[in-house]
């Protein structure tokens, strides 16, 4: 039983779902190169979400429970909302919308967008607070 998982820069891994959840999670993000506290799940070849991240038990129960046998794959990385700010999710394979475009319009890539939209635009206010502040310094020296 076994099923092929994309990531990274069209890398490809054929993988056992004959174990636990536990289990192939820590192996793919050993091998996608994740920090061991990340979260990651798959999408199956029509945007659905496999929920591995949301297992109760990931370290009993296995993996073909939720995953069909020698179908596609591609990882994910779960990015849980502070407070009340959504889950996002973001694709662990590199250009997705030339190997899938299918999956380029995903409620996942929707929400990556909008997720990064949201870091530019606090960035770029931390930048304007930045500025005004080194003005008001800039006044409060020529002042003295």
């Amino acid at each position: 039983m076994f099923i092929t998982v994309s990531y990274g820069a069209d890398c490809h891994e054929i993988v056992n779902v004959q174990c636990r959840v536990l289990s192939l999670t820590a192996h793919l993000k050993r091998k996608c190169q994740c920090r061991p506290e990340d979260c990651v799940d798959l999408l199956d070849e029509s945007g659905t979400l496999m929920n591995l991240s949301q297992v109760e038990s990931p370290g009993s129960e296995l993996a073909r429970k939720y995953l069909q046998e020698r179908q596609h794959y591609i990882l994910i990385r779960v990015v849980r909302g502070e407070n009340s700010e959504p889950t996002c999710y973001e694709s662990l394979l590199e250009n997705l919308e030339e190997h899938h475009p299918e999956l380029a319009g995903s409620p996942s890539r929707r929400r990556k967008k909008k997720r990064e939209e949201k870091e530019r635009q606090r960035k770029k206010k931390e930048g304007r607070g930045e500025e005004k502040r080194e003005r008001e310094t800039r006044t409060k020296e020529g002042e003295k």
